[in-house]
This record gives structure tokens, sequence and C-alpha cells, in this order.
């Protein structure tokens, strides 16, 4: 068994692996750094780090820092890349394999919450931050983060590492967990095969795997909590992973596949949500069916219904189906307060919740 091997199963609380094992295999000697930077100065205050020997570092001076690390193999800690790593290292960010655990965070753990490092010492303590508790911190995601990958399936294991292992936020990651990059003439079909039944199975893979592999990436994240969303930071940084993700489950393609002729049919999901088998029409005029085909299909449109013609349904139903696929959002403004609540309540009564009312009763 491989001292990697060993490391895993201590988390998961099989073997244990002693700080000595981990020295002499000579292949995993890591650190994990932090440091507290002047939000108006734009200096380093503050430093701490925590090495894989369990010793640890607390003092705001760069060079005895640097020693500290010296025969590290990799620099470990939360948002590294694009914040510690620039403050501590300056020039010689080049020379050290960073891991990031921020950006894998929602990768590898799809739910809600995403961010991950959970710093709950402070709603108990008016102290100031130290980095060497946020060390420790961001020591146990990591930890969390390599037995959430070694858990993931080969193909999706192969598939991220595929399309990431260029990506500065991620390969240092990857090369920590010994991931392999698979060839990428393969990863269309590697997506084709994961993904069966799950995504539009003609959305254009190879073209976007190569321009937008991140993107593409976040896009595949499999999740069963449809409340789930992409991280803010996350859209800040790629804001176009929600057209990726778009594409992939939310764009009806003409072929027709197993996904789009069930998930996005306006008839299969009628009858899962609402148990119609078909929509109400008005004089022969299916006006239901039609406007929401068109909002299922993300046309701007106009809809102008008799009294009792079933307007509601019309923004029901695709909000849902939306809700579903791109776990979106959708926002109803309507002129009564009465009607918001019937509306809610008839939906609560379908065993829906997954609708609110804000309006000018409720509090702060």
């Amino acid at each position: 068994m491989s001292i990697w091997s060993k490391i895993i199963e201590s988390i998961s609380g099989n073997v244990s692996a002693s700080a000595n094992e981990v020295e002499s295999s000579g292949a995993f000697k890591y650190a994990i750094v932090d440091c507290e930077v002047g939000m108006k100065d734009k200096r380093v205050h503050d430093i701490g780090a925590l090495r894989w020997d369990g010793a640890t570092f607390h003092a705001a001076d760069k060079h005895a820092m640097m020693q500290f690390l010296d025969g590290v193999d990799y620099i470990c800690g939360h948002n590294i890349i694009h914040h510690d790593a620039k403050y501590l290292f300056g020039e010689d960010i080049r020379e050290c394999t960073l891991v990031d655990t921020l950006y894998v965070s929602p990768l590898l753990f799809p739910e809600r919450p995403y961010h991950r490092l959970l710093k709950d010492d402070k709603l108990v303590s008016e102290q100031m931050n130290n980095p060497v508790n946020d060390c420790e911190k961001a020591r146990d995601l990591l930890m969390e983060e390599v037995t959430a990958w070694a858990a993931l399936p080969k193909r999706k294991q192969a598939i991220y590492a595929t399309l990431l292992h260029d990506v500065p936020e991620f390969r240092g990651f990857l090369q920590f967990v010994g991931a392999k990059a698979d060839d990428s003439a393969k990863l269309q079909e590697l997506v084709r095969e994961e993904y069966k039944g799950k995504i539009c199975e003609h959305a254009d893979v190879a073209s976007i795997m190569v321009q937008q592999p991140t993107e593409l990436a976040f896009a595949l994240i499999d999740t069963a909590d449809y409340r789930s969303i992409t991280p803010s930071w996350f859209l800040h940084n790629y804001p176009n992973v929600e057209n990726v993700v778009r594409i992939f489950r939310h764009s009806r393609c003409e072929e027709g596949c197993a996904y789009c002729n069930r998930d996005l049919d306006i008839y299969y999901n009628l009858k899962q949500f609402f148990g119609y088998d078909q929509f109400r029409t008005y004089e022969g005029e299916p006006l239901q069916e039609k406007a929401a085909r068109a909002a299922v299909e993300g046309k701007s449109l106009l809809a102008i219904f008799p009294t009792g013609g079933g307007k509601s349904l019309t923004f029901q139903l695709p909000a849902l189906m939306e809700g579903r696929s791109v776990h979106g959002l959708t926002v109803i403004i309507s002129p009564l307060q009465s009607l918001m609540k019937d509306q809610v309540d008839n939906l609560a009564e379908r065993g829906i919740t997954d609708a609110v009312t804000i309006n000018g009763l409720l509090d702060p």
C-alpha cells in the first residue's frame, strides 16, 4: 500500500498514518500557509504556516518563513494562488508547486455549502485573525478534498484531470493527488459515457473542451441537490460557466436525445409536476402549450389569456423545469398579494415548495 493510500485511509478512520511515515516517503512533504494582509497598505502583517510533520510557524518574517518551508514539495492554501502567493513569494512563485483548496472545493463538494473553510472559532472570539488556526482549517479541508477525489469514479477523475491539468488554479492539486490526464481525443467519449442521460448528447463537447475547459468541468458537476448553485465568486472569475451549463442542460437538440426528450419536454414535466396529461385549450387554441414552450425555449413573449385560462401554469412549469436543469431562479412580479399567496399555497398543496412570496407585509 502506498503512503498516500495510508493517508487517505487514516482520514476515514481505517488505519493510522503517522507524521514519520509521511516524512519518510519524501514525495508528500507539504505545508499550508496563510497570511494576513493590510487592506490599506497591502503589506503582510502576519504569517502562519503548518508543515506536514506538525511543525508550525507564526511570525511576520518572510525570510524566516522561507527557511521554514525549505524542502517542502507542495505549498498549499485557501486562495493561495491569487492572494497569499503574490504577497509571500513574489517572483519566486514560479518555483513553487502551489495547491489551492479554494477552486477545487465546489468541484468536489457540489452540495451546499461551497466555501468549505468554516472559521467557526471567529463566531465566539473577538481576537484578531490567527493565520495558524486558518492553516489548520485549510489542512483539514485539503484532506477532505483528497478523500473526495479518491471517491470519484475513475472516469470522472480522468475527465477533470484532462480538462484542468493545465489550469493554474487546479494544476497543483491534481499533481498532489497524482491525477493522470487522459488523451484529449478520448475526452469527448468519456463525457458521453459518464453523463449519458444527464446532459444533451449532441452538445458540442469538442469545441468547448478546447476553448473553455474550466467552464466545461463545472458545467458537468453532478449534484442531486437542484437548489445548489454555482458560487458567486466562481461566476465572477468564470462568467461564461452559466452559458456552458445552459448549452449542456437547457438547450434542446434538434436530433432529440434521452436527456432532452425527458428533462426539456414540456409534456413530460407537465405530468411530473402537475399530474396533467395535456394542456388546457381555449376555443381549440393551445394557448398554454404555446406559451410554456416559448418560455422553455428562452423566447420573449407576450401572452394574453382570458380569465381562468391557466396563465399561472405557463410560467410555473418553465420555472420549475429551469430550476431542475440549470438551477435557475425565476422572479414573478404580481400585482396582488392575495394572488401571490394563493399561487404559493396551490403549489405547496402539490408538494412543490420551491416558491415563496416577497411583499410589503414581510418584516426585514
